[in-house]
């Protein structure tokens, strides 16, 4: 019998791997797509000085991003959002060197992003922009896309840095745009 499902197992992988050596197209393996996206970044300016008068975030619609077909979710985040390229030097980003994404999976409207915990520390300004960030731009961005749920190391966890509960998804980010 474990043979038989080790052979069904071989098969299928083949037919999967025949199936995706496609020679182009839209969507081929390899070639990359454009998504329409809205990016949420931060003001550098209000977190170096905390004036309450200036906006927390910066909201840009409708830019472009590149990125192969089922990796458009992780793309945004770990290529598109830590590289804060705007060209508007208040522009920043909370997606640094310290955060580092294992996966980003969309199931029922939901987006889990599941963040590596190793590293992952910083004030409650940090972690609230960071949840903003990611939020407002997987939710503004894609359709399918309701709510994101943070996982850390695969597993929900009660915080990310120790001062936002991240144990249910979020619809919102903790600052306003």
């Amino acid at each position: 019998m474990k043979r038989i499902v080790f052979i069904i197992i071989i098969l299928a992988a083949a037919l999967i791997s025949a199936g995706c050596a496609g020679t182009g197209g839209a969507g081929g393996a390899g070639e990359p797509l454009v998504y329409i996206v809205d990016l949420c970044y931060i003001n550098n300016e209000y977190v170096n000085t905390g004036n309450e008068e200036l906006p927390m975030v910066f909201y840009y619609r409708n830019q472009h991003v590149y990125a192969l077909e089922g990796l458009q979710y992780f793309s945004l985040l770990d290529e598109t959002l830590r590289e804060a390229d705007i060209g508007n030097e208040s522009v920043g980003t909370m997606i640094t060197d310290k955060v580092q994404f294992n996966s980003v999976v969309v199931e029922d409207g939901t987006a889990y992003v599941d963040i590596a915990g190793e590293n992952l520390s910083g004030s409650s300004l940090e972690e609230g922009l960071l949840i903003s960030q990611i939020v407002y731009s997987l939710t503004g961005s894609f359709t399918e896309i309701e709510r994101v749920q943070f996982l850390v190391d695969g597993k929900v966890a009660e915080t990310l840095m120790g001062h936002y509960d991240t144990e249910g998804p979020y619809e919102t980010g903790i600052y306003p745009i």
